[in-house]
């Protein structure tokens, strides 16, 4: 850490770089023109258009969306194979295999609030790099573990000890990636374009899905039933090793966001200042504080209120992620058992294939109209969809309904939703209090509504049939709630503004 860390904590931001750093907003904070630097010392994007500076901006800080990407196909891969899996820790039990599932997401507000203080005190660049190494490893690790299959009772029982273990671990490491992610890349994206770059944030996010379900499809299309629950299904979990090494080198040579640098700076600058007014006055033995009080923090009812809003305002994108995107597969073939699974599996690689461009169209959309449009028309979006496709599936589950329902409308939805939810997270805080907010209140709606939603539906379904459905609709309506009576006065006005 402090090897990583040594940049954030001690380097002094050059004038070039304190000056690509504007405070345009109490919560903002974020540069307008600042970037990485090439070997020239020239920053491409700089004095380019929209288009042709976003795209810039996206080749020179490409690592942070691929680490993104490779960590979100490792926490997915689970969920497209929870068949081996039950087979080979719990007897065939899939409650068993999703009560583990959703430990993880248990785990993850925790590990953003940990891995979050990390950031917030040593800077982005760490606490991206640990969270990042817990995620690799722990997936790994994962399909090197004991089982039924190679083991007997005995081997079964200490890998499903193992694989719970694993997966509290990657909770924590995914829940502080999360918000590594959106935070590095907000607080390095110049405002004019940073739709775009969460935008292609989610895309990232969309590819890590897309990978799993590939992966996941093409095992089930290669080998026999046999073969993948004795050994196939190891292979997407042990693969991750050698990308992984690639993945963390790269996290360790990026650079700092000049947000955080340049707190620190201002942070130093206070100390040193408070030091010699102190000293004028004669009270040599008062030593500077180590954490002087900054302008741009949060009393603890503000912060506390915040972290609600997000919470709820997110629901109804977390919800739809996993009770829309994900569980709905499992659902409709517990309905139909003729559904064949090979087809199941093409239709989810269809539907995060399809999400990517409607993350793009709605970065766009989010930089022109502003969160103020945009962020409504998400969750309206998830309001509109969910229940009548789960009650179009209930009717009729045929191919070309799937397809429709599950492939198309909600491969759109869940594309739109990731882009907007992304920014509105990161602009409600100050940075001095970013990293460790955003981790606690993201990962506690993912955790509630996303990882524990197909819970609370398979506890509804027995009274409710379409309980997914009113699922989806209770929590968008919530989203749109909170938004309209707390959260739209909460965000600073460059988040509302209409781009010129």
């Amino acid at each position: 850490l402090h090897v990583i860390g040594a940049g954030a904590k001690t380097k002094a931001m050059s004038a070039e770089d304190a000056d690509d750093v504007k405070e345009q907003e109490p919560f903002i904070h974020r540069s307008s023109s600042s970037g990485a630097k090439g070997a020239s010392g020239h920053v491409a994007w700089r004095s380019e258009g929209y288009w042709s500076g976003s795209w810039a901006f996206i080749r020179e800080h490409w690592v942070p969306m691929l680490a993104n990407a490779f960590e979100w196909f490792e926490f997915a891969t689970f969920a497209y194979l929870v068949d081996p899996i039950s087979e080979n820790f719990s007897n065939g039990s899939h409650v068993v295999v999703w009560f583990i599932f959703s430990i993880a997401f248990l785990c993850r507000p925790i590990g953003g609030v940990l891995i979050g203080a990390l950031g917030d005190a040593m800077g982005r660049k760490p606490a991206f790099w640990v969270a990042s190494i817990t995620v690799v490893a722990s997936t790994v690790l994962q399909g090197a573990l004991p089982s039924y299959q190679t083991g007997g009772e005995k081997g079964g029982s200490v890998g499903l000890a193992l694989l719970l273990m694993l997966r509290v671990t990657q909770g924590l490491g995914i829940g502080g990636e999360l918000g590594s992610s959106v935070i590095y890349l907000t607080e390095t994206s110049p405002r004019r374009f940073v739709g775009m770059t969460m935008g292609w944030l989610s895309v990232s996010s969309g590819l890590g899905f897309l990978g799993a379900s590939f992966v996941a499809a093409l095992l089930n299309s290669a080998l026999t039933e046999e073969q993948i629950v004795l050994w196939g299904w190891r292979i997407p979990f042990l693969l991750a090793l050698f990308p992984g090494i690639v993945v963390l080198y790269l996290l360790s040579t990026i650079q700092e966001t000049p947000v955080f640098e340049n707190q620190v700076v201002s942070n130093r600058e206070e100390v040193e200042a408070d030091g010699d007014e102190q000293e004028q006055r004669g009270d040599v033995e008062r030593q500077p504080p180590a954490r002087p009080a900054r302008r741009d923090t949060l009393n603890a009812w503000d912060g506390f209120c915040r972290v609600a809003a997000l919470f709820c305002m997110l629901s109804g994108a977390a919800s739809f992620w996993y009770v829309g995107a994900v569980y709905v597969f499992d659902w409709v073939r517990e309905r139909d058992h003729s559904i064949d699974n090979k087809h199941v599996l093409w239709i989810a690689v269809f539907q995060n294939t399809l999400s990517m461009p409607f993350s793009l169209l709605a970065g766009y959309g989010t930089d022109r109209w502003g969160l103020k449009q945009t962020f409504p028309w998400a969750m309206s979006a998830c309001l509109l969809t969910g229940l009548p496709v789960y009650a179009l599936l209930y009717m009729d589950a045929s191919l070309a309904i799937m397809i429709i329902g599950p492939g198309i409308i909600f491969g759109f939805v869940s594309g739109v939703v990731g882009t907007t939810t992304s920014l509105l997270a990161s602009d409600l805080f100050p940075p001095a209090l970013r990293h460790r907010s955003v981790g606690l209140g993201y990962n506690l709606s993912i955790c509630m509504f996303g990882g524990l939603g197909p819970a609370w539906v398979e506890l509804a379904k027995g009274a409710l049939p379409l309980a997914p459905g009113y699922f989806l609709a209770l929590t968008a309506s919530m989203s749109l709630a909170v938004y309209y009576l707390y959260g739209e006065a909460m965000l600073p006005k460059e988040s509302l503004a209409r781009s010129d």
